[in-house]
């Protein structure tokens, strides 16, 4: 008979997950909490307006294309992908801008007007950040690192002096740019992951990286959760059965080793359970007390000690005028950027002057807004749940100085009088609806300490059986990450249940679902 999985969670780590599984021939369940999949990767639809919840920027398609391909699909035939060019546009604290864009020769005279002379600086840090992105992803992120040993090998060392990729990523961009709003421009993709440009590594240049030179920026039309769909499809399609509405209560371990999950009050039996929920969260309340203990001594039980990402507020709104101006991406940054970042990271305090980032999927997708109507989506980063910031007083005040903010920064005079549809989302809500701890919406923070092998692995030291994808564990943070890291764990279930990692179709069936 086929080994079971039971996996904890349909966000994106468990639906790759679960796909790759079965492609392996086992039996797979998955359980999700919400009345939806995808997790962070969600949707909202209301009076005719369609967004996105969470991640809007698709960027590493050939990590999806791969997910694909291994069950003999092509992901352009399931979803339609719409390359984005420009980019985006970064707006500066004094008023100026720069119009991002993956064709160098509409960058290059932007870039020049900045900074004149910069060109050649430009290739240099594209070609630092490519030998990151190349030997980075290869050599770091898409392995598992088992033993130690694996990771501070002599050719492991080696390639990180080589790339200098845990060195100051902020300091390591300055070195190629003489202004400060190039080095902005060029760092502060970090918040896509909820990382500080002042605190994260160097490796993260392998960010603007990709959106320029390897693949692009993409969007699927329809929105993010076009990939959640197709992708749940393709599970359904080999018999993936995944239950919505079933949070799970616990897992069930004996003897050290996991049998399956509590769900409803009743256990289902499996030979791995797969945890897509938030590591933390796994440990503080699915696992018996004395399961974490040998795992992470280094904080895990210590929720003050560990090093959070950031969290955010999140406005959706539907207005009745559109706006042309805008473009699908808009990045607004701070005029003071430094103490931006030190306001939230360091002090964990809202922002006296909030960055704040703008996705306007009807410029691209007329069906996201009914017509002569827009769809604005409204990012700002802020710090996760702490004393400092009392959301219950703070969330009112805080949305009108965000209406302020875009009044005047992203020039929509009078945009309260254009709202006929507004939901607004906090740090609060990420804890409730995705459990995910002190409500930081990226997972556990990326420090010197929390990357790589210092990182939570992706199996359980002290209970067999477990394993774990997702933002807070191995490789780390964002959607492409996150989908690599469902390939490792999926192999390591592999290897650790006696199949092999190589996988292969199986015979299509259309009698298990979404329940």
């Amino acid at each position: 008979m086929a080994k079971r999985v039971a996996i904890i969670g349909a966000g994106m780590g468990g639906l790759a997950a679960a796909i790759r599984l079965r492609l392996m021939g086992f039996e797979v369940e998955v359980f999700e909490k919400n009345g939806q999949a995808g997790g962070r990767v969600g949707r909202l639809q209301e009076n005719g307006f369609t967004f996105d919840t969470g991640p809007t920027l698709l960027l590493m398609t050939d990590v999806y294309r791969s997910l694909f391909a291994a069950a003999g699909r092509d992901l352009d035939e399931e979803i339609d992908l719409v390359n984005l060019d420009p980019n985006y546009r970064v707006h500066f604290g004094d008023g100026d801008s720069i119009q991002v864009s993956s064709s160098l020769p509409a960058l290059i005279p932007e870039l020049e007007r900045i900074e004149p002379g910069v060109t050649p600086r430009f290739y240099r840090f594209m070609q630092d950040a490519c030998l990151k992105y190349r030997l980075g992803r290869s050599e770091f992120v898409e392995r598992d690192f088992e033993k130690a040993r694996d990771f501070f090998g002599p050719r492991n060392l080696r390639l990180l002096l080589k790339t200098r990729a845990v060195n100051n990523y902020y300091r390591s961009v300055s070195k190629f740019f003489k202004t400060e709003k190039l080095r902005q421009t060029f760092s502060f993709q970090t918040m896509y992951l909820g990382l500080s440009p002042f605190e994260a590594p160097a490796v993260y240049a392998l960010l603007p990286y990709t959106e320029l030179a390897e693949d692009g920026l993409w969007f699927p039309r329809g929105g993010m959760y076009e990939l959640v769909e197709a992708m749940v499809r393709l599970a359904r399609d080999f018999g993936v059965n995944i239950n919505l509405n079933s949070p799970v209560e616990e897992i069930v371990v004996a003897e050290g080793r996991a049998r399956g999950v509590r769900v409803n009050g009743e256990e289902v039996g499996a030979d791995a359970v797969l945890a897509n929920a938030d590591l933390p969260y796994v440990y503080r309340k699915l696992l018996p007390r004395s399961a974490g203990e040998g795992d992470f001594r280094w904080k895990l039980r210590k929720r003050e000690k560990l090093l959070y990402t950031a969290s955010s507020f999140m406005l959706y709104l539907g207005l009745d005028r559109q706006l042309d101006h805008m473009s699908h991406h808009n990045v607004y940054l701070s005029a003071r950027y430094r103490e931006n970042f030190e306001q939230i990271f360091s002090e964990r305090r809202l922002p006296d002057d909030p960055s704040f980032y703008t996705n306007v999927p009807s410029r691209t997708d007329k069906n996201a807004a009914p017509p002569g109507m827009e769809a604005l989506y409204v990012l700002v980063p802020t710090p996760h749940l702490g004393e400092n910031v009392d959301w219950e007083r703070e969330s009112g005040p805080f949305k009108e100085r965000v209406y302020d903010l875009l009044e005047k920064k992203a020039n929509i005079p009078n945009i309260r009088r254009h709202v006929v549809y507004e939901k607004v989302k906090t740090p609060v809500d990420w804890l409730a609806d995705y459990n995910l701890e002190e409500g930081a919406a990226f997972g556990i923070g990326h420090g010197i300490f929390q990357v790589g092998y210092f990182r939570p692995p992706l199996a359980s030291k002290t209970v067999r059986g477990v394993y774990f994808v997702g933002a807070s564990t191995r490789p780390g943070t964002g959607v492409p990450l996150v989908t690599i890291g469902a390939k490792l764990a999926a192999e390591r279930i592999g290897r650790d249940l006696g199949r092999s990692p190589v996988t292969r179709k199986v015979a299509g069936t259309n009698n298990a679902g979404v329940s």
